[in-house]
C-alpha cells in the first residue's frame, strides 16, 4: 500500500512538473504557433504562401511589380507583402527564419535588410521567393515569370 502511494505521488509530481514546463513555454513564446496566411494575402502571391509566417505577424502592406528587360522573355512580375509584429525583435525574427529556411541564400541588401532567398518548388528558371528582415518589420517576396499573378 505504501509503494502504491509513492507511485501515485510520483505521478502527481510528474504531471504538475509537465504542466509547469508547458506554461513556461507558452509564457516565453517558445511554443507560439506560426501565423496563418489570410485568404486575401495568399491570393496575392503564387509561391510565397509556402513560406511560414512568424508568430503574431499581420499583413500591413503589399506592392506588386512588373519588370521588362531587353530580351522578349525578360518580362517578370514581383510581389512583396510587408508584415508587422508586436514588440518586433529583428534578431529573433531573423533566427526564426534561418531555422525554417535552412537552404536559403542569405545576403544583406543595400538598405541593410537581411534577405533569405530560395527557389520555389516547381519554379521556372529565374523565379525566386524569400523573406527580407528589416529594422522594424519584415516582408515576404517573390519574383515570377509574367502572367502568373492575378490582376487586381
Amino acid at each position: 500500500m505504501k509503494r502504491a502511494m509513492n507511485v501515485a505521488g510520483s505521478c502527481v509530481v510528474a504531471i504538475v512538473a509537465g504542466v509547469g514546463v508547458a506554461a513556461g513555454l507558452a509564457v516565453c513564446g517558445c511554443a507560439a504557433k506560426e501565423a496563418k496566411w489570410s485568404s486575401e494575402t495568399a491570393a496575392m502571391v503564387v509561391y510565397a504562401k509556402s513560406i511560414p509566417l512568424y508568430p503574431g505577424a499581420k499583413a500591413k502592406d503589399a506592392m506588386g511589380s512588373d519588370s521588362y528587360g531587353d530580351e522578349p522573355d525578360s518580362h517578370s512580375e514581383g510581389m512583396s507583402i510587408w508584415f508587422e509584429v508586436k514588440d518586433f525583435d529583428r534578431a529573433k525574427v531573423l533566427d526564426w527564419y534561418k531555422q525554417r529556411l535552412p537552404n536559403a541564400t542569405t545576403r544583406v541588401s543595400d538598405a541593410g535588410s537581411v534577405e533569405l532567398t530560395m527557389t520555389p518548388p516547381n519554379a521556372e528558371p529565374g523565379e525566386d521567393m524569400g523573406v527580407s528582415v528589416g529594422d522594424s518589420d519584415f516582408r515576404v517576396f517573390e519574383h515570377t515569370k509574367a502572367g502568373k499573378h492575378k490582376k487586381a
